[in-house]
């Protein structure tokens, strides 16, 4: 299994990622959120590394 990290989001927003991910049939928030930022490194054409997108994310602040 792989590591996992800390994300985190505006209260607003990270509700209304619940309430679509449980619309869309997502197990959980955390599967949405991982299928939504897979999905939107592949239409920008990334094809880094697990560990290089950790890396971009932590660079950004938007995980710990």
């Amino acid at each position: 299994m792989a590591a996992k990290t800390t994300l985190k989001l505006d209260k607003p927003l990270c509700d209304r990622a619940k309430e679509h991910a449980e619309r869309a049939g997502y197990s959980s928030l955390e599967e949405f959120v991982e299928h939504a930022v897979e999905r939107e490194l592949a239409s920008a054409g990334e094809e880094g590394s697990r560990e290089e997108v950790e890396k971009k994310l932590k660079g950004l602040g938007y995980i710990e």
